[in-house]
């Protein structure tokens, strides 16, 4: 047998094992979707320091069923409004986009989770075309 042949022939089925190992090693993670378990740490009642002088005050916030990343917000920045702000949850982060919320109000901010029962925000409030810039701690 021909020692070139016999080297090649070595090598493609090396190459061929390795690469068998390589395919079948490595399996699909879910990490990076998003699933109710990474919001649960955000649903819940939580007590409301502002300091944007809107005082101390209670928020409620419920899973949206209709988005495993969602959640909603009942009473964000004491407005009272008549209908929840929708807010994503990413990781530790939870985002609330810009929205208009049933009081008229042009709400949006981020919020980190850090620890164990704590949220620090910094959002934005536009009410009757007066914008503020506030930051909150929200805790159980």
């Amino acid at each position: 047998m021909n020692p070139i042949y016999f080297q090649k022939s070595f090598f493609f089925l090396a190459f061929t094992f390795l690469l068998a190992m390589v395919m079948t090693s490595c399996a699909p993670e879910d990490d990076d979707n998003p699933s109710p378990e990474g919001r649960n740490k955000f649903i819940g009642e939580w007590n409301v320091i502002d300091g944007c002088d809107k005082g101390n005050y209670i928020v409620d916030i419920t899973e949206d069923n209709s988005n495993t990343a969602q959640v909603l917000l009942y009473n964000f920045a004491n407005s009272n409004a008549s209908e929840p702000d929708t807010a994503l949850v990413a990781g530790n982060s939870i985002v609330l986009y810009t929205q208009m919320n049933s009081e008229g109000w042009r709400v949006s901010g981020t919020g980190d989770y850090s620890v164990e029962g704590k949220i620090e925000w910094v959002f934005n409030l536009t009410i009757s075309g007066s914008e503020d810039f506030c930051t909150a701690t929200y805790s159980r």
